[in-house]
C-alpha cells in the first residue's frame, strides 16, 4: 500500500462519506466501520481529492495533496438558475476592442479562474501563455498572414490540393475549403489598405492554451479551458472570443514559437483573444441545437 494515502483513525468519523464518492472504488469501510484505502485499488487513485474534498474532519490523506495548500473553504452561495442563464445569454463573441490594455491583475485573476477547470485526469496538463503586450501580437501576425498566404496558394493549385485531400482529415479540409480560404482570398489582398488585423483582430491580450504533443486528452481539455476562459472574461468585463485561426500558424512556425514561448515538443490547442469591448450589444440571439434526442 502507497504509505502516502492514509486515514487519522484518530479524527475520523466513519461516517462513509469517502467511500461512496470514490470514483475510483480505491476507500473501503469494514463491518465495524473503519476506513481504510484498498492496498489492490491504491495504485489507481488519480488525486482527484474527492475523499479530502468532503471529509468533515480532514481526515483523509491522498499522496501529496495537502488541506493547507490545495484545498480552500466552499461559499454557501447558492447560485440562481435564471441569473445564470441571463448572464450566459448576455456574453456574445467580441472582435472590436478598445485601445486599452488589460491590467496584469485582473488577466491574472483570469487566469486563477481557468485553473478550476476540469481535466479528464489530474493534474492539469494543460499551459496557459499570456500574450499581455500587444506588440509580441503585432509582431507575430506577418507570420500568420505568411502561412495562410502559402496556403491560398496551395489550395489553388489542383495538384497540391489533392495531395493535401489525403493528408488533411476530412473534418479539418472541409473547414479550409468551406471557411478558410475563402475568406482569406477575400482579405488578404486588401490588408495593406484596410489596415486590419483579420487574424488576432487587434486585441489587447491573447490566451494560448498548449499541451506537450503527446499529452493524454489535451484536446479535450482545451476546449473545456476554453470555454472556462470565455465565460471568465465576460465576469471581468471582457470581451473575448475563441480564434481557430491562431494555432495552426504557430504549431508551423519555429519563430512564432519562440516570440511566443512555445515549447518545441508543444502544440498550441485553443486561443482566446480578449480585451474591452469597443461597443455593447443591444440583444442577444436565439441559437437552435443541431438536435436534441429524448429517451
Amino acid at each position: 500500500m502507497n504509505v502516502s494515502h492514509s486515514v487519522d483513525t484518530n479524527t475520523c468519523k466513519p461516517c462513509g462519506l469517502c467511500s461512496e464518492i470514490c470514483p475510483a472504488g480505491i476507500i473501503q469501510q469494514s463491518t465495524s466501520g473503519e476506513i481504510s484505502f484498498r492496498p489492490d485499488r491504491v495504485e489507481l487513485c488519480v488525486l482527484c481529492g474527492h475523499c479530502m474534498a468532503i471529509c468533515p474532519t480532514k481526515s483523509m490523506h491522498a499522496g501529496e495533496l495537502s488541506y493547507d495548500t490545495d484545498f480552500f473553504d466552499l461559499s454557501k452561495t447558492i447560485y440562481d438558475a435564471d441569473a445564470f442563464s441571463n448572464f450566459l445569454a448576455s456574453r456574445r463573441s467580441v472582435r472590436v476592442f478598445k485601445d486599452t490594455p488589460v491590467p496584469h491583475d485582473t488577466l491574472e485573476k483570469l487566469v486563477d479562474m481557468i485553473s478550476l477547470s476540469p481535466m479528464g485526469f489530474p493534474p492539469h496538463l494543460i499551459e496557459i501563455a499570456v500574450v499581455q503586450n500587444p506588440e509580441v501580437m503585432r509582431k507575430a501576425l506577418p507570420f500568420m498572414i505568411k502561412t495562410y498566404s502559402d496556403l491560398v496558394k496551395y489550395m489553388s493549385n489542383p495538384f497540391t490540393r489533392f495531395f493535401m485531400r489525403l493528408i488533411v482529415p476530412k473534418a479539418a479540409m472541409t473547414v479550409l475549403t468551406n471557411h478558410v480560404v475563402p475568406l482569406m482570398s477575400k482579405r488578404l489582398p486588401y490588408l495593406d489598405t484596410e489596415k486590419k488585423d483579420i487574424i488576432m483582430r487587434s486585441a489587447p491580450a491573447m490566451l494560448l492554451f498548449h499541451a506537450d504533443r503527446n499529452a493524454m486528452i489535451g484536446a479535450e481539455d482545451a476546449g473545456i479551458y476554453q470555454a472556462y476562459g470565455l465565460l471568465a472574461a465576460h465576469s471581468l468585463g471582457l470581451g473575448a472570443t475563441a480564434i481557430g485561426l491562431v494555432p495552426p500558424p504557430i504549431n508551423r512556425s519555429k519563430e512564432l514559437r519562440k516570440l511566443l514561448n512555445i515549447p518545441e515538443k508543444h502544440n498550441v490547442l485553443a486561443c482566446v483573444i480578449l480585451g474591452y469591448p469597443k461597443y455593447t450589444f443591444r440583444r442577444g440571439i436565439r441559437r437552435n441545437l443541431a438536435g436534441v434526442q429524448w429517451l
